[in-house]
């Protein structure tokens, strides 16, 4: 736990190393209407699959904004990779005769096509706490529970997982769970696995959720091309087939799941804005993603890079480097296909070596800006299963940050400045373990660079909707958005007038465990 002596939190817009360096003033920000605009560009994509054309528009658009920022030097890092693109999915149930057609969410990613007249196999229900075999599963299509999984918000608030908790109005109960689907990713990961081992003819993942919130669902996302066809279903049709099953009925299953495989390549847009050294502050997010929270983070670095551009450079201690990677939505990005290393993974390798070289400072990584807080509720009238709803709240804010009493404070400062409430500022997003460094994850973006030993804060909010394209512009809280994206500038700022060594912390002291031969965290799985 960080104790922050009330006379050192700083109001926003003053620093104490310099007068140029203040925060910015709202004026000099996208306005509302301006972030409105940019949203409703992102929210009209909806999915932007690692190398699709969605993604593709939204790079364009990154691309013309930073072309208008006097200053930058602007350049790309292609990744090969196999894109995988659905064509089209249905679901029949067929029963003594009657055959009924199954609204579908959506195919799976990277799932095994079946071609256009699909595959027809019997169905079976194998609860998410039994493991899938051939002797459950062979020649079968597995209907398969796949709920959010859960951890006790407690947990956030051990001295081992979190410095600081920020939430004056005490609305984070820590006897309560905190629920997501990326709680249970790798069970989803390890479903697929299992399944194609034991030959199943497909599978079906169940959500606890309508069908028209989990349209274009999308996970996992590893880019791994899964030996199983596969589609997710909303609570409603999912209690179809298991009523069918319970009863008696042996039901089949007609499962179409079509899809085309193309090798493509997709790119990582780099912008350098120089400062008075060369040594870089890196400001990271990713470009491929769900819906227009997930992710947003290059509307905000876009706007951080244009304020930054319009400082005199003697206002810029350190050069700033913006890095859009791709790649977070495909995973297996690199040479090593059992490796998880997107392009962010890979842009972290390079920043470690050139961390030992003095040429890197710190990493900033900024993802899903504005999101409101949606929980699971009863649906009306009895329906099976839940529904998303807002609280009134702003989700749960994580901020992870590498082990610098010095960067702690300074983003405690920022966080309590801006009463950016609801905020845990994480030493992980696990439990410390026998690695180096103890912590394995920052729950997101700056994980690869939290793992390469690097100086890090990784920002990330995590709505139970990340991994839906159905969600639009409700989901967003705008102002919000914007005080984040001051906040966040501020945060730059400020690292900039720090020394490395008040930034670095214990992580000189990590890498020099790992020259010894510390192991390190696991680079394969999910």
């Amino acid at each position: 736990m960080v104790v922050v002596p009330a006379a050192a939190v700083q109001a926003p817009g003053t620093t104490a190393a310099t007068s140029c360096l203040t925060a910015p003033s709202l004026s000099r920000l996208p306005s509302l209407a301006d972030l409105q605009r940019s949203e409703q560009m992102l929210a009209a994509l909806k999915m932007r699959a690692t190398g699709s054309p969605e993604q593709a528009r939204y790079l364009r658009w990154i691309g013309k904004q930073l072309s208008t920022i006097p200053g930058l030097r602007v350049s790309e890092l292609r990744y090969p990779i196999d894109r995988w693109t659905p064509t089209g999915a249905s679901l029949s149930m067929l029963v003594h005769g009657h055959t009924e057609r199954l609204p579908v969410a959506d195919a799976i990613p990277y799932s095994r096509p079946t071609g256009p007249r699909g595959i027809t196999a019997p169905a079976v229900y194998i609860p998410d706490s039994v493991q899938i075999t051939a002797d459950n599963a062979l020649g079968r299509i597995v209907v398969r529970d796949a709920p959010a999984g859960s951890v006790p918000n407690g947990a956030f608030f051990l001295p081992a997982v979190s410095w600081e908790v920020y939430d004056p109005n005490r609305t984070i109960d820590p006897t309560a769970n905190f629920y997501g689907d990326f709680i249970n990713y790798n069970a989803r990961v390890t479903d697929l696995r299992d399944a194609a081992a034991a030959g199943a003819a497909g599978i079906l993942f169940v959500k606890p959720l309508p069908t028209k919130q989990i349209v274009g669902h999308y996970e996992p996302y590893e880019g791994e091309q899964w030996g199983v066809p596969g589609l997710f279903l909303g609570a409603d049709e999912g209690k179809r087939i298991i009523d069918a099953l319970t009863a008696g009925r042996r039901p089949l299953l007609r499962l179409v799941d079509r899809a085309v495989v193309r090798h493509v390549t997709t790119p990582s847009i780099e912008a350098v804005l120089p400062g008075m050294s060369a040594q870089r502050i890196v400001v990271d997010s990713h470009t491929d993603g769900t819906n227009a929270n997930e992710d947003n983070g290059p509307i905000a670095m876009v706007a951080m890079a244009r304020y930054a551009a319009g400082l005199p450079r003697a206002c810029r201690p350190r050069t700033l480097q913006f890095a859009f990677s791709t790649a977070h939505f495909y995973q297996r990005a690199g040479a090593d296909p059992s490796a998880r290393d997107g392009g962010a993974e890979q842009l972290a390798e390079q920043l470690d070596g050139d961390y030992d070289r003095g040429s890197v400072s710190a990493v900033v990584s900024i993802e899903h800006l504005g999101a409101k807080d949606y929980e699971q509720v009863p649906r009306p009238g009895g329906a099976p299963g839940f529904e998303l709803a807002p609280t009134g709240l702003p989700a749960v804010r994580f901020i992870g940050v590498t082990p610098s009493p010095a960067l702690v404070a300074t983003v405690d400062q920022v966080v309590r400045g801006y009463d950016l409430q609801r905020t845990i500022l994480l030493q992980g997003a696990d439990l410390p373990g026998a690695t180096d460094p103890a912590h394995c994850t920052f729950g997101g973006e700056g994980t690869p660079y939290e793992r390469h030993l690097l100086p890090t804060v990784g920002v990330i909010s995590a709505p139970q909707y990340l991994y839906d394209p159905a969600c639009e512009m409700s989901v967003l809280d705008l102002p919000l958005m914007r005080t984040e994206i001051a906040a966040y500038t501020e945060l730059v700022n400020r690292m900039q007038t720090m020394s490395e060594s008040e930034i670095s912390g214990g992580v000189d002291a990590e890498r020099a465990l790992r020259a010894l031969g510390a192991p390190g965290c696991p680079s394969d799985g999910a």
